[in-house]
């Protein structure tokens, strides 16, 4: 009989892990500056989840438990990152972001299933950049080669495109009713 509860205790922890997983690593790409790395340190943050699941309490909030140990696996690679000689943001401001973005998680959700719709209104292309430039482990400059454009070109593309996609979610949330917003692609 307690082979079955450890059993929906387990499927209980991996259902909250995968429905928080976009909010962990939106949360992590925004503690790491722009590093290279959050996938790496999302699948830290996974592990060392798993290893204390035995710690977290069932029904208590899963999101800020797993957003305090993503803050303590983001501080390990900043560590690292340091010490091979990696140029780090301040200690303090990366405290006080990790700090605002924990008390703001509802917001946090809703900017981020904004841009997942603002996102998904975008060109192909644009879309195929995002990708590239954000989920993807090939670098923009061999990007640049495979679609015989320069690096700058797409910088300055890239450019555009967050502009856009910053007005995008503002309206979404301003409105505060992302699918009412026309699911025409948004333009340049």
């Amino acid at each position: 009989m307690e082979e079955m509860e450890d059993i929906d205790t387990d499927r209980e922890f991996v259902r909250e892990l995968t429905l928080h997983q976009g909010s962990v690593l939106a949360y992590i790409r925004s503690l790491m500056g722009g590093c290279s790395g959050a996938q790496d340190v999302l699948q830290q943050t996974n592990l060392k989840l798993w290893e204390k699941k035995a710690d977290f309490v069932p029904g208590t909030n899963f999101k800020a438990w797993a957003f305090a140990v993503a803050r303590f696996e983001v501080l390990s690679q900043r560590k690292r990152l340091k010490r091979g000689g990696w140029l780090i943001f301040n200690e303090e401001v990366a405290e006080k972001l990790a700090a605002d973005l924990e008390e703001d998680q509802t917001d946090w959700d809703e900017a981020l299933r904004a841009l997942e719709g603002c996102v998904g209104k975008l060109r192909p292309q644009d879309k195929d950049l995002v990708k590239v430039r954000y989920s993807s482990s090939c670098g923009l400059d061999e990007y640049a080669g495979k679609l015989q454009r320069s690096s700058g070109t797409l910088k300055a593309r890239l450019f555009k495109i967050r502009a856009v996609l910053r007005r995008c979610v503002e309206d979404s949330i301003l409105s505060n009713n992302p699918d009412t917003l026309s699911r025409k692609e948004i333009s340049l």
